[in-house]
């Protein structure tokens, strides 16, 4: 068996998709010393909370005060644990004074202030500082050892993974392991601990975060849209309160449809998340999460049980080198096979797929996306001009420097108008659209694509139907008369979408050399559109918010990837056909793909990727989760020169870690530096290279394997 490149499978997962020594201190000890605790308090982010770091006993109660200091305007705090700890679990609490401030996250505000803050209208509105009155929200460590430098976040989850574990009849160190694990699968595996923070209501910070640093803040958040706001402002105690009482047991309500006002439903988080998402204009969510759990709501509805229990994942509670093993293992198992799978049909498909996309994205700027552009343009000039069918020789599309039909017809019948054979850029045209009825009086309008083809030499796209829904800014009286279309026939839009079943094949890549096997996507195509830039249909007019594209990715070879996409998008100067890519790189925005992935010997795995860079193939930063039954693997890539599909030129670095915090960073071209293997900051495993290619792990024990 082949060992030699192990790590490189997960590697190659991530590239082909995207195209010094301690001991092992587990047992507690009497002297323990440099131990680090930081992280951020956030519901939302609590500047000048008081942060308290005491060490509690079997029955949860405080047998010494082991540290304490203030959150930072961001909300984050670092402390140094003192002499008085001996290795029990740690209680850290922020809680708040008179000079404590809190942002107000929620949507539609915080209510109505009665803090004393000036405000010109006396109320505390999304993003604004707000003073939270009674506040107490914690967090708790299982252990600590000396050196460990650990990540403690506070939040609403580690308040409820706190309460859980005191459920407990004795507190101990499992018990904490396993509730933190628990309340971090119950939101689909993110790490309530260490997942860094963001401002939810920061614009800047939300764009420069990554998608699982986005859902958490945006879970939080949600927590304070169920809050009580009848004093005033949200009682954050109360509905912190009211979520442990929904959690007893280690299970929750899937959805209770609203009936219940003693808990909150795994559905009423999923909610106020959205509405926290759809406040900073987030159309679809990029990391898979909300996705996920609402599929969890709807199997527990259809069972009738509407019970939701996560799990905590396996050996959390073990000792740091066991878990510093256990991740070795699953890197060896998941990477070896992910490398052998890389020779196999699969990972071929996936880079022919790669290779498509980029070249998709060059056709539609360049040959498709003109041609689906000029035709609607024409469509349009054909009523503005008083025709009802022509050659489309005549119109001139778009500005008289852009691509012309040079043949062609359209024709009208009844409404629905007939592109037959239209010739531009290299690209034949075949449409057929159904316009709105004639005489009504509507703010809402929709154009149906009963059928559509563009076919090029290097892209073919099919739509079986679609629609495309305009709103108008104001009510608007549809006449298709010639006679009567001397007025403006397309009124102001103010946003709309487009709906598509369709398929799109790629011929060549992107310099123009065939592809052997072409690619083709198969699916739905779902686009949201706002920001009108102008009325016309040859002008700019709404460019692209969102898409989500549901379908399969297939070759002529017979191989085949059922694939979920999501993206955030920003067209290009406003432009619809440069605005909408499918299957391509974004122009801007964030994206997010998920798919199964069945390996030979393993059990099926949901993988999802999110990038709020640019696109797939340039320099940024992505996150690869890898998720199978109760174990995860998350890659965050950090990459420079990912141009093309090809890596010669790629470097940069990736961190792999797993759902216990175990960690491990390659470097530059992608291959293992030598270094350590790390946990809570402290280094269990050294790893070096030998002169036949393999990788040497020596652990701190003194055991070792070759890899």
């Amino acid at each position: 068996m082949r060992t030699g490149t192990v790590f490189s499978g997960l590697v190659v997962l991530a590239i082909v998709i995207l195209a010094g020594c301690g001991k092992d201190n587990s047992a507690s000890s009497p002297d323990i010393s440099n131990v680090i605790l930081g992280g951020s308090a956030v519901k939302g982010i609590i500047n000048l909370g008081n942060v308290v770091a005491e060490e509690l006993d079997a029955s949860g109660r405080a047998i010494a005060r082991v540290g304490s200091t203030t959150t930072g305007i961001d909300g984050g705090y670092r402390l140094t644990v003192d002499k008085n700890y001996k290795g029990g679990p740690i209680r850290v609490t922020v809680s708040a004074d008179a000079n404590t401030r809190m942002k107000c996250d929620v949507p539609a505000g915080c209510g109505v202030r009665a803090d004393g803050i000036m405000d010109s209208n006396n109320a505390i509105d999304f993003g604004e500082w707000y003073k939270p009155g009674s506040l107490t929200m914690v967090a708790l460590v299982a252990e600590a050892v000396t050196g460990d430098s650990l990540t403690v976040n506070i939040t609403p989850y580690t308040h409820l993974a706190a309460s859980r574990a005191m459920e407990a009849p004795s507190l101990d160190a499992a018990g904490i392991y396993n509730a933190n694990s628990e309340v971090s699968n119950l939101l689909g595996g993110v790490d309530i601990l260490k997942t860094e923070l963001l401002d939810i209501t920061d614009d800047d910070m939300v764009k420069g975060g990554s998608a699982v640093e986005i859902i958490y803040a945006a879970f939080s958040s949600a927590i304070a849209t169920l809050a009580d706001t009848s004093a005033g402002s949200p009682d954050v105690n109360g509905v912190l309160a009211v979520l442990s009482n929904s959690f007893i047991g280690g299970t929750i309500t899937a959805d209770d449809e609203g009936m219940d006002d003693s808990i909150i439903s795994l559905q009423e988080i999923i909610d106020g998340t959205r509405s926290v998402l759809r406040r900073k204009g987030i159309a679809v969510e990029t990391s898979g999460r909300i996705t996920k759990l609402q599929i969890s709501v709807d199997e527990a509805t259809a069972t009738g049980s509407s019970i939701i229990d996560p799990k905590p994942s396996p050996i959390t509670g073990s000792s740091a080198l066991a878990r510093v093993k256990a991740f070795i293992s699953d890197m060896r198992t998941w990477g070896f096979v992910i490398k052998e799978e890389g020779r196999a049909e699969r990972s071929a498909l996936m880079q022919q797929a790669g290779m498509a996309a980029m070249a998709a994205n060059a056709s539609h700027k360049f040959l498709t996306g003109p041609a689906f552009s000029g035709a609607f343009d024409a469509i349009g000039q054909s009523f503005s001009d008083g025709l009802v069918y022509g050659n489309l020789s005549d119109f001139t599309v778009g500005s008289p420097d852009d691509p012309q039909f040079s043949a062609g017809t359209i024709t009208n019948a009844a409404g629905i108008i007939t592109v037959i054979n239209g010739v531009i850029n290299g690209v034949t045209v075949n449409m057929t659209v159904q316009l709105p009825a004639d005489g009504i009086t509507a703010s809402s309008f929709t154009l149906g694509i009963v059928s559509a083809s563009l076919r090029s030499v290097a892209t073919d796209i099919d739509i079986n139907n679609g629609t495309i829904t305009l709103n108008t800014a104001e009510p608007y009286t549809v006449n298709w008369m010639p006679s009567d279309l001397s007025t403006d026939l397309v009124p102001r839009i103010s946003y709309g979408s487009i709906n598509l079943d369709m398929a799109l094949t790629q011929k060549l890549d992107a310099t123009g050399v065939p592809i052997a096997a072409p690619v083709t996507f198969a699916g739905s195509l779902a686009v949201t559109l706002a920001e009108p830039v102008d009325s016309n249909f040859g002008g700019a007019w709404v460019r692209s918010n969102s898409l989500v594209m549901n379908g399969s990715i297939s070759d002529t070879a017979g191989n085949r990837l059922d694939a979920h996409l999501v993206g955030n998008t920003i067209g290009i100067n406003g432009g619809l056909a440069s605005g909408f890519l499918p299957l391509g790189p974004l122009s801007r925005g964030s994206v997010g793909l998920s798919f199964k992935l069945q390996l030979a010997g393993l059990p099926e795995a949901s993988v999802n990727m999110s990038s709020s860079r640019a696109g797939f193939y340039e320099d940024g930063a992505t996150t690869i989760v890898v998720n199978y039954g109760l174990r995860q693997i998350v890659i965050n890539t950090r990459y420079t020169g990912m141009s093309s599909i090809s890596t010669a030129n790629v470097t940069g670095s990736v961190t792999i870690t797993n759902q216990d915090g175990v960690s491990m960073t390659m470097e530059n071209d992608f291959k293992i530096s030598p270094g350590h293997i790390v946990l809570n900051g402290q280094m269990y495993g050294t790893i070096v290279h030998l002169n036949n290619g393999l990788s040497k792990i020596i652990y701190t024990d003194g055991t070792f394997e070759v890899l």
